[in-house]
């Protein structure tokens, strides 16, 4: 009974299907056309055998666009193990799979928000899956130094998931710990959220 005691009503579920689908085939395309470009411009100047190369200065000592590629995880963990790279692409098919079940599963508790974290989270990862899959090695060009710090180099899906975990906490933080009988105030005024 608690199924149908949350089942969203058909338009709002739409909403969010429909959404999550865009934002999930936009961050797709963002991200390999950027890899694209970057990789093309690179191939270009790249020494015979090399994995990186600094592209251009887009703010003398913040921020350069310096191709590499990455053939580990994050800040290039576990480069050059098959074993561990093998893990790390069977664990992004799962979260994957979790994440698109949690997006389309039909529940009333879920607000937009929520729908848009989880589909930057999808996107980014499958950006990153689809290098990996594709090339053995995910394309990286993002460079900055904030501080003076040289921070790992990334891309727009690493940027993706970032944010999409950013507002995936955020919405579980203030929305679903909030205590169950104000929920059902706002849900019984009137209150709750719309979209």
């Amino acid at each position: 009974m608690t199924f149908l005691r949350n089942k969203p009503d058909k338009k709002k579920y739409i909403l969010h299907a429909v959404t999550a689908a865009a934002v999930i085939a936009v961050v797709l395309v963002i991200d390999l056309l950027t890899k694209a470009l970057i990789e093309n411009l690179a191939m270009e100047r790249m020494p015979e055998g090399g994995t990186q190369c600094q592209l251009t200065t887009v703010i003398e000592g913040f921020f350069y666009i310096t191709y590499i590629r990455n053939t580990g995880a994050a800040w290039s963990i576990g480069g050059g193990s098959d074993v561990f790279m093998t893990v790390v692409i069977a664990l992004t098919f799962v979260a994957v799979a979790v994440i698109l079940a949690v997006i389309y599963f039909p529940d009333k508790r879920k607000n937009l928000f929520f729908v848009v974290g989880l589909a930057l989270i999808a996107g980014g990862a499958v950006g990153n899956l689809v290098d990996r899959l594709m090339l053995g090695y995910v394309r990286d060009f993002l460079d900055f130094y904030p501080f003076g710090y040289n921070f790992p180099v990334f891309n727009v899906a690493d940027m993706s998931l970032v944010v999409g975990v950013i507002m995936t906490v955020i919405c579980i933080l203030v929305f679903f710990f909030r205590p169950e009988k104000k929920v059902e105030s706002e849900n019984a005024d009137g209150g709750g959220d719309a979209a």
